[in-house]
């Protein structure tokens, strides 16, 4: 993809949009004032560095830190070769489409601006731009920026692969300000974290972030609660002024800047360097990047990837991150240590050594840029996995599960006055929950580990029908399930009924996004017991994972509220009947192609039906397990909420940036001072932001697809062919975007987002498989589904058209007739 509009983008694109271009979509996201615009994509400059043959010819200066040759190189082919026509064209397509105005062109690459290298001032920008000609040579010059002597030592000095790197070009149109510069959020001069600074001037910002221009210096105060609601308003305590008699801005003007610097940095998880301009008396945002100069907030230390064994590198690269899509927390480190176990014993059951030291060593870790599974070595009872498999095939799973497991995890997590009950009791309440959680878990996987037999059923039915056709039958053989997900979404899809029918006074609140208003008339507050009795039964459902730090919705009903709205509009429920015709299609056309040897077609029938009832048994315990999350939620919050009102906490959730020792050594007595404290949550803030943008880089990176193609290649988990358009939804807080009849490009899915299958068309993602939770219900509602496409939510454009193939695995991106939608396509 050559072009996307900034509007399209957030901080995820980072390989796609450079590290300025995400941010600034990520701005936009938050509904703040950017100036419009678009990125010339680093796949492009990536494509374009192909055809001139740009990595053969620097790799010989670059292998002898030859820095200036590098550059000399690099500045010829990028501002002489020739630009591929495509490029050329779309460039052109999309400045007319602004309107041609004047253009600001920037240099992002897809290295910078990260927590802990920004990468400030090393590429080029370009201001006061005008026309189609001078845009295409700013263009080459941000591109040969990437190689100037003084990129490539910034680079080398922080050991980033040179080659590794690409760039993207941001372009947007030109803020005429009355006032700008920039804004620190915390003070990087005087190394003060209890004061924000301003820098700012007359005219264009350009001058005083490149050190042209010595702009006025405002300091002014943080608050305490800095970025909560309910704040304190930043005040300006002193001001600088350069050069008598110039011009300056209102205060208020200032502090609402303050005010939206406090609001990145919340955001973000880290102190910010924001770029601005005044125009009219609107703050415009034109750059938001981390501090990676104060001493006072350095990074704690983050362990290396450690060596992987092949078997932990294909768990890896199998790219089914649905469950964990963001990076856990400190305290996320209790869980794992009531997960692990349990994993490790399922890979003993199964007929693998793990070592306990390693295990308690990963266990302990407090932060991991991926989850890396337990080193598992195969023992000689491997062997044995075929019977093993079996066994757990004709084991009574769900028998189990309502007699003994169910029982024990309502017990636990019974009604209890938490705020009742003082520290040690509620920490043993916690263990007690966390001791269930992990036997109960481990002996789940026993009963999962039956899923291991889609394995055997491949190879009868790639005698049936081929190799090619495999992937698609094995997805409708395990179709038409009636799951505790489709039974969630089948209750969402009824609360959404009764929102329609109670009319206006419920419907509006809904589609305009203030459920709060809901209170004020008596059907909205019905509507509203319908909801808490909704989340009583069915609340217990994770947005971003099974972390300790992921609220359920339950706890936080935003992403509901989205769905809902989106529901309004939702024609019927989706039918389960398509899914069973599809199963039972595909068992006789198998069966039938068996029926020559004596018994096979009989054996492979009863190995399905157990499958299916494997599925549906994981998926149902799943559900019931995160009620044993969701109780150990209660209790963190009550322990934060404590750890707050006593004065140890700047906020009840940075509990989640404590380690689950140091929790239960301050709730002994034992707390350090409060200024240790407020350091200890920066610096875990700081690295936080450092550490989960890592995790995302590597779920990004794992599989990324050729960029030059228009065909993106996954796992066909649901089978049938669909034509539309794309409707890219990143996380719950987009969920009331999707649109009946679009077809939904995520991320990820889990079981919260399946009631947006009712709307879709068809399903495509960056992760998952065909076992996941997105192919289940997708089989269930019968839409194609393409699941694991990594870079889908990149390369596809929002509005986009597309043509899903579920059947083959294949997502085709169809150009528009259009010139202006070819470019941003």
């Amino acid at each position: 993809m050559i072009i996307r509009d900034l509007s399209e983008l957030s901080r995820a694109d980072l390989p796609i949009a450079g590290g300025k271009g995400a941010n600034l979509g990520e701005l936009i996201r938050l509904g703040l004032a950017v100036p419009p615009g678009f990125v010339v994509t680093a796949e492009t400059y990536a494509e374009q560095a192909r055809a001139w043959q740009l990595a053969e010819q620097l790799a010989a200066p670059i292998a002898a830190s030859n820095w200036e040759v590098a550059a000399a190189t690099a500045a010829e082919l990028c501002l002489r070769g020739a630009l591929l026509p495509a490029v050329e064209l779309a460039v052109r397509d999309a400045y007319r489409e602004l309107g041609a105005p004047l253009v600001a062109v920037r240099s992002s690459a897809t290295a910078e601006d990260l927590a802990d290298a920004s990468f400030a001032g090393q590429h080029e920008t370009y201001l006061q731009v005008e026309g189609e000609s001078a845009l295409l040579l700013a263009l080459r010059r941000c591109w040969a920026s990437l190689w100037t002597p003084r990129a490539l030592g910034y680079r080398a000095a922080r050991s980033i692969d040179h080659l590794g790197v690409a760039i993207a070009v941001v372009v947007q149109r030109m803020v005429q300000s009355e006032f700008a510069g920039v804004l620190f959020t915390v003070d990087p001069v005087d190394q003060r974290t209890d004061r924000m600074l301003v820098e700012l001037a007359p005219g264009l910002g350009e001058a005083i972030v490149s050190g042209h221009t010595s702009g006025d210096i405002y300091h002014l105060s943080r608050p305490p609660d800095a970025g909560e609601p309910g704040a304190d308003a930043p005040a300006i305590t002193d001001r600088a002024r350069r050069v008598p008699g110039r011009p300056a801005p209102s205060d208020a003007l200032v502090r609402e800047l303050a005010r939206i610097g406090l609001r990145l940095e919340a955001h973000f998880g880290c102190p910010q360097d924001v770029e601005f301009a005044f125009a009219g008396g609107v703050v415009h945002l034109l750059q938001s990047r981390p501090i990676t100069t104060l001493r006072e907030v350095e990074l704690e230390t983050i362990p290396p990837l450690p060596p992987l064994s092949r078997m932990q590198r294909r768990m890896l690269e199998s790219n089914d991150n649905d469950r964990f899509p963001v990076a856990p927390k400190p305290l996320d480190q209790w869980g794992f240590g009531m997960v692990m176990p349990a994993l490790a014993h399922t890979l003993r059951f199964a007929g693998f050594a793990v070592d306990e030291t390693e295990l308690r060593v990963s266990i302990d870790q407090v932060w991991r840029e991926v989850l890396v599974p337990p080193r598992a070595r195969p023992t000689l009872r491997l062997l044995a996995l075929p019977r093993t498999v079996a066994a757990s095939l004709r084991h009574d799973w769900t028998g189990w599960w309502e007699n003994e497991a169910l029982p024990r995890i309502l017990d636990v997590c019974g009604p209890a006055d938490l705020g009742a009950m003082d520290d040690t009791a509620l920490l043993r309440r916690a263990d007690r929950i966390g001791d269930v959680l992990t036997e109960t878990l481990g002996k789940r996987f026993e009963g999962i580990v039956g899923q291991a037999a889609t394995l055997l059923l491949r190879i009868p039915v790639v005698f049936a029908v081929g190799k090619k056709r495999a992937p698609a039958l094995m997805g409708d053989l395990v179709s038409g399930l009636r799951t505790r997900t489709s039974e969630v979404n089948a209750a969402l899809f009824d609360l959404s009924r009764k929102a329609v029918g109670a009319g206006p006074q419920v419907t509006r609140p809904l589609r305009e996004g203030r459920p709060d208003e809901l209170r004020e008339s008596e059907a909205g507050r019905a509507f509203l017991a319908e909801v808490d009795a909704f989340l009583a039964e069915h609340g217990y459902r994770e947005s971003t994972g099974l972390f300790l730090s992921a609220t359920m919705w339950r706890r936080d009903p935003t992403p509901l509220w989205g769905l809902l709205r989106g529901l309004l509009d939702a024609a019927e429920p989706p039918s389960e009947a398509a899914g069973l015709r599809r199963y039972r299609a595909a068992l006789a056309e198998v069966t039938r192609a068996l029926r020559f040897i004596p018994g096979l077609g009989v054996a492979f029938e009863r190995i399905v039906e157990r499958l299916r009832t494997a599925i549906v048994f994981r998926e149902r315990s799943h559900f019931d397990l995160a009620r044993l999350f969701s109780a150990l939620q209660d209790i963190i919050a009550e322990l934060g909420r404590r750890l707050h009102e006593r004065g140890h906490l700047p906020v009840p959730e940075d509990i989640f940036y404590l380690t689950q020792a140091e929790l239960r050594i301050w709730l002994a007595g034992q707390v350090p001072p409060r200024s240790e404290i407020e350091q200890l949550v920066r610096r875990r803030r700081a690295t936080y932001a450092v550490v989960n943008g890592r995790w995302q880089k590597w779920s990004f990176a794992v599989g990324r697809q050729d960029g030059a193609t228009d065909v993106l290649r996954g796992v066909g988990a649901s089978s049938g062919v669909v034509r539309g358009k794309a409707r890219v939804i990143r996380d719950e807080h987009e969920f009331e975007r999707l649109r009946a009849g679009e077809i939904l490009v995520c991320p990820y899915t889990n079981p919260a987002w399946t009631p947006l299958f009712t709307l879709a068309a068809g399903v495509v993602t960056n992760t998952g498989g065909a076992v996941s939770h997105a192919a289940i219900v997708a089989r269930e509602y019968g839409i194609p589904a393409v699941l694991g496409a990594a870079g889908a939510t990149g390369r596809i454009a929002d509005g986009q058209e597309i043509l899903v193939d579920g059947n083959e695995g294949l997502v085709t991106l169809l150009r528009s007739a259009s010139a202006s939608e070819a470019a941003h396509g």
